[in-house]
């Protein structure tokens, strides 16, 4: 039987995809793995958010997933969520959730940002 999952497939190349909402528009904010967390930029959501995934790790074995999302001030993005995420990760072949969908609020007006991520095995 095969445990499809990132620590025991050598050959799965895993793939996160965020889909990101605000304000009536996506974006889909896509990441590999990186040894380099910090290396990471955060993707600007309509001047209002910002959006950072990192998978930290290897092909062969992911150590962390970890959500950010920033509300824009004009002094400074501020941290407003981070979800963090340990093996075992399962990967699939298909679009399947790996998130729920969240919805977070901020600012003034209580604006709101949704994402929900996939983790896929990408075919080289």
């Amino acid at each position: 039987m095969c445990l499809c999952t990132a620590s025991v497939n050598a050959h799965a190349t895993p793939w996160l995809r965020c889909v990101v909402g605000y304000a009536g528009s996506t974006q889909l904010i896509e990441t590999g793995v990186t040894n380099d967390p910090y290396s990471v930029e955060s993707v600007d959501i309509n001047g209002r958010f910002k959006f950072k995934a990192v998978m930290n790790g290897s092909a062969s074995a992911i150590n962390y997933i970890k959500l950010y999302a920033f509300f824009q001030t004009r002094s400074a993005d501020v941290p407003i969520h981070q979800a963090t995420y340990y093996p075992p990760f399962q990967l699939s072949k298909q679009e399947t959730p790996f998130t729920p969908k969240n919805s977070i609020y901020a600012g003034d007006v209580e604006r709101e940002l949704q994402y929900q991520c996939t983790l896929e095995d990408k075919q080289p």
